[in-house]
């Protein structure tokens, strides 16, 4: 004869000492570290876009070389100054071209012994379409071996590369999420297989599924939220690590500790390791207690 039971039971299945669940926190662990640095990864590719368009967006770079005599150089710009779409030509002083050159050439004392070309940076409008061999030929034409860098066309290659590697990236974590899920409902499948006798048991009194599958699905909300939490701090202590051991310019755009993104990505990698575990041992519980006596 099934009893029937009159309120919420309150079930005990001692999941607190699980080993079973131990092995989860740490998967989840790793899963939510992997996350983590794919996020962060993201936030980059993000700032390196951001920075780029900031940067070379509206910009070209003239390259005028050293012997060129001061008239020439502005004749330069005045023709630089009346073509359609400029908005501006700054020629840079020798001491800020000098500054530029320092990571390659060392201290700027030294390169006043090198044939330094002038650089002059070009102000465009970003929406209008300068024809770009056109300006060449003319420059060309008032001094010979000019050379006019058009950063639009590198930045548009360099976007679309980003592109698809912030598409890859978002794919792994979407991998991730997914090998969190299908290990949770490995983990959760183990755990019910443990504790057939009993939860057969409180089938025998009435239990109902949902209330067998509390258990599971809580202890795996908190596991998984520790372990995420675990993985993301991980994760952050390696970001620390890396940026600080890498030389600043061999570092994509920075990201400081202030930037609510990287803080963003941190608590989302936690928060959904968390929803994850639980939905899956959810889902995994209830279809196993189904088919259970």
């Amino acid at each position: 004869m099934t009893l029937q039971n009159t309120g919420p039971l309150r079930l005990d299945l001692s999941l607190a000492g699980d080993p079973i669940g131990r092995v989860l926190c740490w998967v989840l662990a790793l899963l939510g570290y992997l996350a983590v640095v794919g996020g962060i990864a993201l936030v980059l590719l993000s700032s390196d876009i951001g920075e780029w368009d900031r940067s070379l967006g509206s910009s070209l770079t003239l390259q005028i070389p050293a012997e060129v005599s001061a008239a020439r150089i502005e004749t330069i710009l005045a023709l630089l100054r009346q073509t359609a779409g400029v908005r501006g030509a700054r020629l840079l002083e020798l001491a800020e071209t000098a500054k530029l050159l320092e990571p390659w050439l060392g201290p700027a004392a030294a390169t006043a012994t090198l044939p330094i070309p002038r650089l002059v940076d070009v102000q465009v409008d970003p929406k209008a379409a300068i024809d770009i061999a056109d300006l060449r030929q003319k420059l060309s034409s008032v001094a010979a071996n000019i050379q006019l860098d058009d950063h639009r066309q590198w930045l548009d290659n360099a976007r679309s590369t980003a592109i698809r590697l912030a598409s890859l990236v978002a794919a792994g974590i979407a991998i991730v999420t997914l090998s969190a899920a299908a290990l949770t409902a490995a983990l959760t499948r183990a755990r019910l297989a443990v504790r057939r006798e009993t939860i057969e048991l409180l089938h025998l009194i009435g239990a109902a599924d949902g209330d067998v599958a509390r258990p599971f699905q809580a202890d795996a909300l908190r596991r998984g939220l520790l372990g995420g939490a675990i993985g993301a701090a991980a994760a952050l202590v390696t970001w620390l690590v890396v940026s600080g051991v890498m030389p600043a310019h061999a570092l994509p755009a920075v990201v400081a500790w202030s930037d609510w993104r990287l803080w963003g990505v941190t608590i989302a990698a936690a928060l959904v390791a968390g929803l994850v575990a639980m939905v899956a041992a959810r889902i995994t519980a209830l279809r196993r207690l189904s088919l259970m006596p």
